[in-house]
């Protein structure tokens, strides 16, 4: 079985680098295995391959790989993303303001939240207010800007000046890596830069991610490890330092 595995995993990366991208249907055709056995593979081998909008692409910024989508396929690590905002509700109290990262993570997050809780959310991104506005009593401040469609977020005119006059009990940020030396990273600098400015008005910042972003590095720094509080997994808070 294991060798079976990986002879499956070197086809796969050879479809995928000869191609660019293949849709996760194509992959299981070429495979003779089913879609799920594929996503499968994905989800175990999060260094190798990115799943974005259904298509294969490869891992770790090669020439061959795509940018961030928000299109990615939700049930990647979906469990273990519900997992870690559970987590995170601890750190929220009554009459709070909040800021909520972009992504696909925090959305868990907001849709935990009681019904009737009583917060001030500010965020950039569509995904998050769109969740936000079903609570009747939360005050919502959404940061605007120019529209980035492959993250339904916005990238404000003066990223540096777009939180002035904001201060956040507690921020809730994520990742796309995380690393001990390096610290936390994401995809783009625009969205790096919103998040540092996010970070500098928080009282208390937590990075919110599942385990297999641990040991990745992306493009662009935002963060290093002791900037934050707590960072949140689906085990809870661990200690990258130690």
């Amino acid at each position: 079985m294991r060798e079976r595995k990986k002879t499956r995993l070197a086809k796969l990366l050879d479809a995928v680098a000869e191609n660019n991208s293949l849709h996760v249907k194509d992959a299981a055709e070429i495979l003779d295995v089913s879609e799920m056995t594929v996503r499968r593979d994905l989800r175990d081998n999060p260094n190798e391959f990115d799943y974005f909008g259904g298509h294969i692409v490869l891992a770790n910024g090669g020439s061959n790989s795509a940018p961030y989508d928000l299109g990615r396929a939700t049930e990647v690590f979906e469990n273990e993303k519900k997992a870690a905002c559970k987590h995170c509700l601890q750190f929220i109290k009554p009459k709070d303001t909040i800021f909520v990262d972009c992504g696909t993570t925090l959305v868990h997050l907001v849709n935990m939240l009681p019904t009737d809780a009583e917060l001030t959310l500010v965020c950039f991104a569509l995904n998050i207010a769109d969740q936000a506005i079903r609570k009747p009593n939360i005050k919502l401040v959404l940061i605007g800007g120019i529209y980035q469609p492959a993250t339904t977020s916005f990238s404000p005119i003066q990223p540096e000046t777009s939180f002035d006059g904001l201060a956040f009990n507690v921020g809730f940020f994520t990742a796309a890596g995380l690393d001990r030396k390096l610290g936390a990273t994401c995809t783009t600098f625009r969205e790096a830069m919103q998040k540092r400015a996010a970070i500098s008005k928080s009282n208390k910042s937590i990075l919110v991610t599942d385990s297999s972003k641990i040991d990745v590095v992306r493009p662009a720094c935002f963060g290093q490890i002791d900037e934050f509080e707590q960072i949140i997994t689906e085990k809870g808070a661990i200690d990258l330092e130690a």
